[in-house]
């Protein structure tokens, strides 16, 4: 009987220690290869639930504010009794809240403040805009579409007005919310990198196009302050 020595793998990988260095490099290679794409798209998708979770919040605000902005509704001021009211014309109306200068707040004021009340992520007064334009009983708002962006106009010439306007006038209300990005995958799809731009922002965006209310006694409330003009 013939026997047959045969080395141990142990023995073999000490006397060729390059094939263990090379087989060590190669699943480093091949792991980077793998584990790059894997976060770039797993960052992606963080971006891309983040867009639609800020979207929505930014949407359900901009629908509340909306019903608001139509109704010509300003936030009263309470006390023990209840809402206060004062007497213009005859007419008693509610006192509005006081804005961040003190005064009793307009329309317009009452209309950012409404919409940042129902929004739960923290958006500034002055991203939420409201305009105004006239039109004839009947007749559709006048609007112009760039870059898929919907602007109200008062023709296709001339801009609306700022403020939330009189009763029977269309109105835009639109907020954004610039939403800073892992990747800047989704900044390049909102329109290219731009010099001097930073390329993890996200420019989230809502807006809509309502009527106010026929009966909307506008006389009873500031429409606006010069400084909150958009």
């Amino acid at each position: 009987m013939e026997f047959v020595i045969r080395p141990s793998p142990v023995a073999a990988r000490m006397r060729r220690p390059w094939a263990s260095t090379r087989t060590r490099g190669q699943s480093t290679v091949e792991f980077a290869l793998i584990i790059l794409p894997l976060f770039a798209i797993f960052f992606a998708l963080v971006d891309y639930a983040q867009i639609y979770f800020y979207e929505n919040s930014l949407q359900n605000a901009l629908r509340e504010a909306a019903r608001f902005a139509t109704a010509g509704s300003v936030i009263p001021q309470t006390n023990a009794q209840g809402e206060e009211f004062a007497t213009n014309n005859g007419v008693a109306v509610p006192l509005a809240i006081n804005d961040s200068e003190g005064r009793q707040a307009s329309r317009y004021g009452c209309i950012r403040m409404w919409f940042q009340s129902n929004c739960v992520i923290s958006v500034p007064g002055t991203n939420v805009q409201v305009v105004s334009a006239s039109a004839l009983p009947g007749a559709p708002p006048v609007i112009v579409t760039n870059n898929g962006i919907v602007t109200l106009m008062q023709t296709t010439t001339t801009a609306a007005t700022p403020g939330p306007g009189a009763a029977d006038d269309y109105i835009q209300v639109t907020a954004t919310y610039s939403l800073h990005t892992i990747t800047p995958l989704f900044t390049f799809f909102s329109g290219g990198f731009k010099r001097g731009q930073s390329i993890n922002i996200y420019p989230v965006r809502v807006s809509t196009i309502v009527k106010n209310e026929p009966a909307l006694l506008n006389f009873e409330h500031t429409n606006m302050y010069s400084d909150e003009s958009p």
